[in-house]
């Protein structure tokens, strides 16, 4: 799983990979988003709640990635956090940890313009001071996908409204619903719409499993498959469960060729076995034969030494 876990989120940390997936999940694989256009921004948010002791205390969760985006489009200038939270297993409770993440990060955006505020001196009414903010205050909003990177169909919820043991619907009208924006590879049907090479780890995926898809795959987009970047075949090698060897020093990589040596040492590994265990059973017919041809070679005595015995009593 840790394995699992950092191939992803390095994988996912490339700009320009970052903004392929957000182009494809809010614009339908238009490129509104431009790589440069991300920022980086710490991964720790913070959520200060008020203790029994009523005291301030720190709550911390940490995202996988986060980055901040300025978006001018038509004129305006939109201010976006973008989160990736990286799956390369389902996790049944995905609606509401994405939710955690989205609130701390809304809770954080409050407490750090509250401060500036009381620090400037720019709270007037009493609803400003309980608040800490102005009634034309506002705040970035935030957009969290779950890239979903495993080996078969997620199967887990994708609202908090599912992980509820309501069915009554006047009872769930008051309850907020939180749906997660997931990217499953295994749902994507037009893979060209991503321009980086994202892409064909959702073909590859799709196909993982079926001997014919992926001999068809490979061979169709060879010339992509024979030249790819390392991490990318990291995340394909960890997350398709497949044992090829990856060169440590080259950026370049070709899965062709390592898929092909995985192939051929598993059967060379199986011939080697099949050797080895043919040389036992060998072993084990000759040694059984060595006994019977014993047993055999005491009963021809027996009988030598009955048919003498009989002899002489037939003389005497």
């Amino acid at each position: 799983m840790r394995k699992k876990d950092i191939a992803t989120k390095k994988y996912m940390s490339d700009n320009v990979r970052f903004a392929d997936v957000f182009n494809y999940a809010i614009y339908g694989g238009r490129q509104i988003i431009k790589h440069d256009m991300l920022k980086e921004i710490s991964a720790e948010e913070l959520l200060l709640m008020e203790g029994e002791s009523g005291k301030l205390i720190t709550r911390d969760r940490v995202r996988d990635l986060e980055k901040m985006c300025v978006i001018k489009k038509s004129g305006n200038i939109v201010y976006m956090l973008l989160g990736i939270e990286n799956a390369s297993n389902v996790h049944y409770a995905q609606p509401v940890r994405n939710g955690l993440y989205d609130f701390m990060g809304y809770a954080d955006q409050v407490e750090r313009k509250s401060r500036e505020n009381r620090r400037k001196g720019n709270l007037s009414s009493g609803s400003e001071f309980l608040s800490g903010l102005k009634k034309e205050d506002k705040m970035a909003g935030i957009i969290t996908l779950t890239v979903y990177f495993g080996d078969r169909p997620w199967d887990g919820p994708r609202s908090l409204h599912e992980m509820l043991s309501i069915d009554d619907k006047e009872i769930l009208k008051l309850i907020p619903d939180y749906r997660i924006n997931l990217i499953d590879p295994h749902e994507i049907n037009n893979s060209e719409k991503f321009m980086s090479d994202f892409r064909y780890i959702i073909e590859f995926m799709k196909a993982s499993g079926d001997k014919e898809k992926m001999n068809y795959l490979l061979k169709e987009k060879h010339s992509v498959y024979s030249n790819m970047e390392r991490d990318a075949m990291v995340v394909i090698r960890e997350c398709a469960n497949i044992n090829i060897k990856i060169e440590e020093k080259e950026e370049k990589q070709d899965m062709c060729k390592a898929i092909d040596d995985m192939v051929k040492d598993a059967r060379m590994s199986g011939e080697a076995r099949g050797e080895a265990r043919g040389e036992a059973e060998r072993k084990i017919m000759q040694k059984e034969l060595d006994e019977k041809q014993n047993r055999l070679d005491k009963y021809e005595k027996e009988i030598e030494e009955l048919k003498k015995q009989l002899a002489e009593r037939q003389t005497a």
